[in-house]
C-alpha cells in the first residue's frame, strides 16, 4: 500500500527496496575519577544541542545513561554508558549501535564506519577523563558538527499520558506493542519496517508510520520514525524515541502490569520536544496536548476493544473526514501565513 507517496511493507522486509545497514561498537576504559564526577561529565557531553545532529537522553540514573543520536533522514544511533565504581576510579563501559534509516544514510556506511564508531567512543572516553575533545566531533557519516550559533535555541516540550484497565492477561496486552501486531487491532494502520532481526518489535527495532505526523502534528507528508530503545517482554516495558521530520522528537513509554482477577493495567506516556523553531511552534499550538491525549485514548480504546472482543475498532467515517479537513486547514493556514508577511513589504 502507498502512503505519503511511499510503499509501506507492513513488516515484510522482503518488500523493501534496500536493506538498512547497521554498525556496532563498544569501548571499556578506566577513568581516574569517582562515579559522581564522571556522571556529571556524561550529562555535559549529552546536553541538548540543536542543529544537524541531536543527542536525546532516554535513561539517566546514578550508574547508567542511555541516549539516542539522531541525524534526521540519515541514521539513528543508541549509546549505552554504564559506570561502576572501583578502587582505581570508575570503570566506564560504552556500547553503541548505529543504523541507517534511508538510502541516503545507507550510502554513507563505508568500509571505515566501524573505525569511526570506535574513534567516536574513544573521544567520549577522553572527555570523561577531563580531556578537551569536542563532543560535536562525531566522526560518523552524514552532516557534521552541530552549529554553535544555534546553542541559544530553547526547546519547548508537551505531551500527555493515559491509563486503562482491561479484562485480559498482562502478557497478551503487551503482545499488542508491536507494529506487526498492530495491523490486527489499529484501524487503517500502515507502517514500513526498516530494521528488525526478528521481523517484529525488539531492542533497536526501527519503523516508520505516517499517522502521527497528521493526527498530532498536523503536518502533511511528514513521517515519524520509531526507534525502540527498550523492549522487555518479561517486565512488559516498551520504550521508544520518535522523530517526526527534523523538527520534533518524542519519548514514548508503554507499560503493562497484572492487577489480578484476569485484569491488567496499561499505561501510555508520550512527550514531545521541539528540535527547532518549527517544532516549538507546533508544540505551542492551541490543542496540541489534547491531540496527543486523543491519540493515546484512541489506542487505549482500540486495544481494550480488541482484547475483549477480538475485533478491530473502526473509526467512524465522519471522524476520518474531519481529520482530513483539519489537516487541509492546517496546510492552507501555513501557506497563507508564509504569504501574508511578504504582502506587507
Amino acid at each position: 500500500m502507498k502512503r505519503n507517496g511511499k510503499v509501506w511493507n507492513n513488516g515484510n522486509l522482503e518488500l523493501s527496496l534496500e536493506k538498512m545497514r547497521r554498525a556496532r561498537g563498544n569501548c571499556r576504559a578506566m577513568v581516574g575519577a569517582p562515579c559522581e564526577r564522571v556522571l556529571a561529565r556524561v550529562r555535559q557531553i549529552l546536553a541538548p544541542r540543536h542543529g544537524e545532529t541531536h543527542w536525546f537522553v532516554t535513561q539517566d540514573s546514578a550508574h547508567h545513561v542511555g541516549a539516542v543520536l539522531l541525524k534526521p533522514e540519515l541514521a539513528i544511533g543508541k549509546l549505552e554508558i554504564d559506570l561502576a565504581a572501583c578502587s582505581e576510579g570508575t570503570l566506564v563501559c560504552l556500547d553503541f549501535v548505529y543504523t541507517a534509516i534511508s538510502a541516503s544514510g545507507n550510502a554513507l556506511f563505508d568500509d571505515q564506519i566501524d573505525g569511526r564508531v570506535l574513534q567516536m567512543l574513544r573521544a567520549v572516553v577522553q572527555q570523561l577523563e577531563g580531556g578537551v575533545g569536542a563532543p560535536d566531533e562525531l566522526l560518523l557519516p552524514g552532516p557534521g558538527p552541530t552549529s554553535r550559533s544555534r546553542d541559544a535555541f530553547r526547546p519547548e516540550s508537551a505531551g500527555a499520558s493515559h491509563e486503562s484497565v482491561v479484562r485480559a492477561r498482562a502478557d497478551e496486552c503487551f503482545a499488542l506493542a508491536c507494529p506487526v501486531a498492530e495491523l490486527a487491532w489499529i484501524d487503517n494502520w500502515q507502517f514500513h519496517l526498516l530494521y528488525s532481526d526478528s521481523g517484529r518489535n525488539e531492542d533497536d527495532c526501527i519503523f516508520i508510520e505516517a499517522v502521527s505526523g497528521i493526527a498530532v502534528h498536523r503536518v502533511a507528508r511528514s513521517d515519524t520514525y520509531w526507534y525502540t530503545t527498550l523492549y522487555d517482554s518479561a517486565a512488559r516495558r516498551f520504550h521508544a524515541v520518535l522523530l517526526t521530520g527534523a523538527f520534533i522528537i518524542g519519548k514514548w513509554t508503554f507499560e503493562v502490569d497484572a492487577i489480578g482477577d484476569g485484569t491488567s493495567r496499561m499505561r501510555w506516556v508520550l512527550m514531545h520536544t521541539g528540535l527547532n523553531e518549527e517544532g516549538n511552534r507546533i508544540i505551542l499550538e492551541r490543542g496540541f496536548e489534547a491531540r496527543v491525549a486523543n491519540m493515546l485514548r484512541f489506542l487505549s480504546r482500540s486495544a481494550t476493544h480488541f482484547m475483549e472482543s477480538g475485533d478491530i475498532l473502526r473509526l467512524p467515517a465522519r471522524r476520518k473526514a474531519r481529520l482530513a479537513l483539519l489537516l487541509l486547514s492546517a496546510v492552507v493556514g501555513r501557506h497563507v501565513g508564509r504569504w501574508l508577511p511578504s504582502t506587507r513589504t
